[in-house]
């Protein structure tokens, strides 16, 4: 072990210890070539292993060291080089007078879902932008999530803990780094790819929110490693609007979980609907206030989200969610007393029109002529219903394979019933989009029933609990499946139109993955098309 004051590679003169992890010590140091402050980390290599294993975790250390110094993002600690000392690796990396997010939460308490949403924008830009690089940070978790003075959050720690063997049992037989924060897969003995970076940012967020990671904390590595390889953990009670979306981050199985990059443009989705100034909004890290008391008005610390710097002609604006992989969308559910946020994605809820929302008055002439549509389509329902005396409500059918000719296109909140989208494909194809179809006319007035016709899994990830759920369809007045086709396979590719309570109307195009449970077609999955 070094000892301050010591000069390592004939440059770097250490100054003070500033953290220590299994993975090994991390000093204040001075450059004294360039006469700027760094941080040095010793790499421990495993004890106990075999000269073989500690000399291929050395390769691994240099190796994968110079890889992670090609990435360059304002919210990753840049790694200026690795360098060798009496045979040891050493990672020479900025310097960031800072604490951990693990320290605030020690030191401060759980934080509010808004800090912990700018927080993780924050995080996910930098991990998005790893992942494009095709880096693996495999050790996301508090420890690593620096904040500084100024609120600016950087990650730190890239890759190398894979070069360690840090992220599960050594070849020593013994558990090192924080197993509370690792995915199940890789707590099962899986290689930590881009989607268990996915998971480990999500426990990192869960335990910013509830004061500690999902599968619980202990002395006992190994029971805690048992947990979390079971993938089943308690849901998150004080996130607020993130709770949905860290449903969707902390999905079991690794391919249903969002990619980085939407997980990027969700938090984003939010941080923008925060009240700011022209210099960015700044929202305390706060501790979690007592029942009935009222928030610290004198935060220690601020999360400041940076304002980049506009394109030539272009306003500037959050970025529109990039395409994806096939998977749940994630729900995220407004304050209690706003209006539902555009990007809140319930069973075929439409995504932000970022459009819009740059230009307020364009918004008006839409409400006209939506006004004026409600009118002539309450005269056509009118006529409708003396003509054929139908009701509003969906027939359902009997069986799965079975195909009314007729049934509502319009949720029970409408006003009649009109006639079903045409079906198309095999039976089982008809029944399928015929499922699509009876769903929606369930709603929104008939949310129990609806509410069944999702598989448990959807209901918990994508909904986001019944709470949630009926949170969102509340604000929806009525909703109409315009037309259906198969996608492939269980899936069912639909146009549904929705009207809202405060008068807007959007239009979304998703593809539904269907699951056959008991004899009925059940919804498991969305995502745009």
């Amino acid at each position: 072990m070094a000892d301050e004051d010591e000069l390592v590679a004939a440059r770097y003169r250490l100054r003070d210890r500033i953290g220590q992890g299994a993975m090994g010590v991390v000093w204040r140091a001075e450059d004294e070539t360039l006469r700027r402050p760094v941080a040095l980390k010793q790499v421990l290599l495993p004890s106990g292993a075999d000269a073989e294993a500690l000399a291929q975790a050395h390769r691994r250390v240099m190796r994968e060291g110079r890889m992670i110094a090609r990435l360059h993002h304002p919210h990753a600690i840049a790694l200026y080089d690795v360098v060798e000392d009496d045979e040891a690796p050493w990672l020479v990396m900025e310097y960031l007078p800072s604490r951990s997010l693990a320290e605030v939460l020690a030191q401060d308490g759980p934080l509010h879902p808004d800090a912990t949403a700018r927080l993780g924008r924050q995080v996910a830009d930098a991990l998005a932008a790893a992942h494009d690089a095709g880096i693996v940070h495999r050790d996301v978790k508090p420890g690593n999530v620096l904040i500084d003075e100024a609120g600016t959050v950087k990650v730190t720690d890239f890759g190398i803990a894979r070069a360690v063997d840090d992220v599960t049992i050594t070849s020593t037989g013994r558990v090192a780094g924080t197993p509370a924060y690792l995915a199940p897969e890789v707590a099962r003995g899986a290689a930590a790819d881009f989607r268990s970076d996915v998971f480990s940012l999500g426990s990192t967020l869960y335990a910013a929110t509830e004061g500690g990671p999902p599968f619980g904390a202990g002395d006992n590595a190994l029971a805690v490693l048992h947990r979390v390889a079971g993938g089943e953990h308690a849901p998150a009670r004080h996130a607020g609007p993130l709770a949905p979306l860290l449903g969707g981050m902390l999905q079991a199985e690794p391919d249903r979980r969002l990619p980085m990059s939407r997980v990027r443009d969700e938090l984003a989705a939010l941080v923008s609907g925060s009240a700011g100034t022209e210099e960015g909004p700044v929202t305390p890290i706060l501790p979690r206030p007592a029942a009935g008391s009222a928030p610290s008005s004198s935060p220690d610390v601020s999360v400041r989200e940076p304002v980049p710097d506009p394109a030539p002609e272009q306003p500037v604006a959050v970025a529109a969610p990039v395409a994806t992989a096939p998977g749940p969308a994630p729900v995220l559910r407004p304050p209690p007393g706003s209006p539902p946020p555009d990007h809140v994605a319930v069973p075929g809820r439409p995504p932000a029109d970022t459009d819009e929302a740059r230009h307020p008055a364009r918004r008006r002439w839409p409400y006209a002529v939506a006004g004026l549509a409600v009118v002539l389509v309450g005269a056509v329902v009118v006529v409708a219903l003396l003509g054929t005396g139908a009701g509003s409500g969906a027939r359902v059918p009997s069986d799965a394979g079975s195909t009314p000719e007729t049934s509502s296109a319009t949720g029970s909140g409408g006003d009649a019933a009109t006639a079903s989208p045409a079906l198309t494909g095999s039976a089982d194809d008809r029944a399928r989009q015929q499922a699509v179809v009876d769903y929606y006319a369930l709603l929104p007035d008939r949310l129990d029933e609806g509410w069944q016709r999702l598989t448990p899994s959807f209901q918990q990830s994508t909904a986001g609990g019944l709470e949630n759920y009926r949170s969102f369809w509340g604000s929806v007045q009525e909703v109409a499946v315009l037309d259906v086709s198969p996608a492939g396979g269980d899936a069912v590719d639909a146009t549904v139109s929705y009207r809202y309570a405060d008068g807007r109307a959007v239009r979304e195009r998703t593809v539904f993955g269907l699951v056959l449970q008991d004899g009925v077609w059940k919804i498991d999955s969305q995502r745009q098309d």
